[in-house]
């Protein structure tokens, strides 16, 4: 009976984000000191969201609580591959190097990877070494999936706008309004990006106020019939105090984005979800706030501009050609704001599983982001067709 050395998964030039439609390289490394028999070499790939979350229960009696549990689970996908057949005969002593390659189901309604309080969308490899007469060796590894969302899509494009008013009452007296008017440069974003605010404030009241802005994450989840909510609290901003009688105003202040999850909105267990928090904070009273949903994205924002003079289209064909790709440099993935997580799951059983069980998804991140403001209002267009295009 041979001793095992190493068993481990390893990708392709060690890439280990993809996105549904891709194909998932790489090759399961085995090094045996000694021949081992085996029935057989499988590995597996699978892709599940799962959600679970417990709530204490009163019964109303002497018996006092109990504790209910709510679970769901959908399987996206789970594919498997033979990499040696028993019948082959005894694996020799020394590293073999098998060969393997999955694709990622092209369906939009695989959701990018999610760790998160109450539930997790996961996608990981596991092989399995099926020993006779001996307990089964396993290894396995995740890896991240990132479902698109190109925030230079036209609705993301669309600036966010609200306001908010309030009076404050002190017994019979009322005072003047507070108000907040804001709104941001566009909808969509990604991580590394900096929201941009505009923002006026007015204090009518008797006392100074202290504006700021804050980024917030909302996490739910879903599981028969129920619903769990998480907020998280990222980056603040804080403006300069408004003394009373006064107004003050934002341009363009910068909310930086961390490395969080994009949204997702595609699942049906686990939504993850994002607003803007402009608000001011009124000693003795509660804070007068107000909300800006965004969308936390995949793809970054292009600030180049496409050209207005375009070129003579081909002549008319039935065939549907689809458009030239857009040359973008290749986005660069960082590892997540909330750390690692162990992806041991209820049959993955401490003795007998190995591999890289810590996993932090990664996601896209923009390096050196520098905010361009829009161009000034201009009555002449700055790019006029030639004279012989106009109509």
């Amino acid at each position: 009976m041979g001793k095992l050395k190493c068993f481990e998964i390893v990708f392709t030039e060690n890439k280990t984000v993809y996105h549904p439609g891709e194909r998932v390289h790489g090759q399961c490394i085995v090094d045996i000191k000694g021949e081992m028999r085996m029935r057989a070499l499988r590995i597996f790939m699978r892709g599940v969201a799962k959600v679970h979350w417990t709530e204490s229960r009163s019964t109303g009696t002497r018996l006092g609580s109990y504790t209910e549990h709510y679970k769901a689970e959908v399987e996206y996908f789970f594919k498997r591959l033979v990499l040696f057949d028993g019948d082959r005969g005894t694996l020799n002593e020394g590293r073999h190097e098998f060969d393997f390659s999955f694709e990622v189901p092209l369906d939009r309604t695989i959701s990018t990877s999610f760790e998160g309080k109450h539930g997790s969308i996961r996608y990981w490899l596991k092989a399995e070494m099926d020993k006779p007469w001996a307990l089964n060796h396993k290894t396995k590894r995740a890896f991240t999936v990132i479902s698109p969302i190109d925030i230079n899509r036209s609705e993301f494009q669309i600036p966010v706008e609200n306001s908010a008013e309030k009076r404050l009452c002190c017994w019979l007296c009322t005072s003047g309004p507070v108000s907040i008017t804001a709104r941001t440069d566009r909808r969509g974003y990604c991580p590394g990006e900096s929201i941009a605010i505009w923002a006026h404030f007015e204090n009518h009241t008797s006392r100074t106020v202290i504006p700021y802005a804050t980024l917030h994450q909302t996490q739910t989840f879903y599981a028969t019939g129920k619903s769990r909510v998480r907020a998280t609290k990222f980056t603040v901003l804080t403006g300069l105090p408004v003394a009373a009688g006064s107004r003050a105003t934002w341009d363009a202040q910068l909310l930086k984005i961390p490395a969080v999850s994009p949204s997702i909105v595609n699942c049906c267990l686990i939504k993850v979800e994002y607003y803007v928090k402009v608000a001011v904070h009124i000693p003795g009273a509660y804070n007068l706030a107000l909300n800006l949903p965004i969308t936390i994205g995949t793809v970054p924002h292009r600030s180049g501009r496409l050209p207005l003079a375009l070129p003579v289209p081909p002549p008319y064909r039935e065939i549907a050609t689809p458009p030239p790709p857009i040359d973008d440099p290749p986005p660069t993935y960082v590892e997540s704001l909330g750390g690692a997580v162990s992806i041991r799951d209820e049959d993955d059983d401490e003795q007998n599983t190995i591999g890289e069980l810590l996993f932090t998804p990664m996601y896209t991140y923009v390096v050196d982001y520098r905010f361009r403001p829009p161009p000034a209002y201009s009555e002449q267009d700055p790019h006029p067709l030639p004279a012989a295009n106009r109509v």
